[in-house]
């Protein structure tokens, strides 16, 4: 019979235990910071009109509005970047008269919001937006625009 003899299993310092241990504590604290930081963008209170009220507001944004219905006529701009400034500004008007982060928002998220005016128009520029093959005339969305901005008030 030969002679065997155990050999205790290999033990592993202390030391990969408490990195392993700081490791996980270092996950858990980055997904509760991201948890809090959207938590309170989410909650932050409104911010204050501009000076010079709706009316102001209203008139910056219709002026807005304007420029990219002329630069389109004028041909600087493509059917598909009239319709993607024209949501920006949309977007922007949202979030000037209800201090509600529009700009950052997806649609789906803008569907959650006291924005229905806002949403549709976003919702009617996504096509535009987005496909490859450019449409023919945008005042359409210029109009909408302009209701959106109308709406308001």
């Amino acid at each position: 019979m030969p002679d065997t003899e155990l050999v205790p299993p290999i033990g592993y310092g202390y030391g990969w235990l408490v990195i392993g241990i700081l490791i996980v504590v270092l996950v858990i604290a980055t997904i509760l910071l991201i948890l809090v930081v959207r938590a309170r963008g989410r909650d932050a209170s409104p911010q204050p009109m501009r000076t010079g009220g709706l009316a102001g507001v209203k008139a910056e944004y219709h002026e807005r509005v304007s420029g990219i219905e002329a630069e389109y006529v004028a041909g600087r701009l493509s059917v598909r970047a009239a319709h993607q400034r024209l949501s920006a500004v949309v977007r922007g008007f949202g979030q000037a008269v209800s201090g509600i982060d529009a700009p950052m928002m997806t649609l789906t998220e803008l569907q959650g919001t006291a924005l229905p005016t806002v949403t549709a128009a976003v919702a009617e520029y996504y096509p535009a937006s987005f496909e490859s093959a450019d449409r023919s005339e945008i005042s359409s969305a210029v109009v909408q625009a302009r209701q959106v901005i109308e709406s308001w008030g």
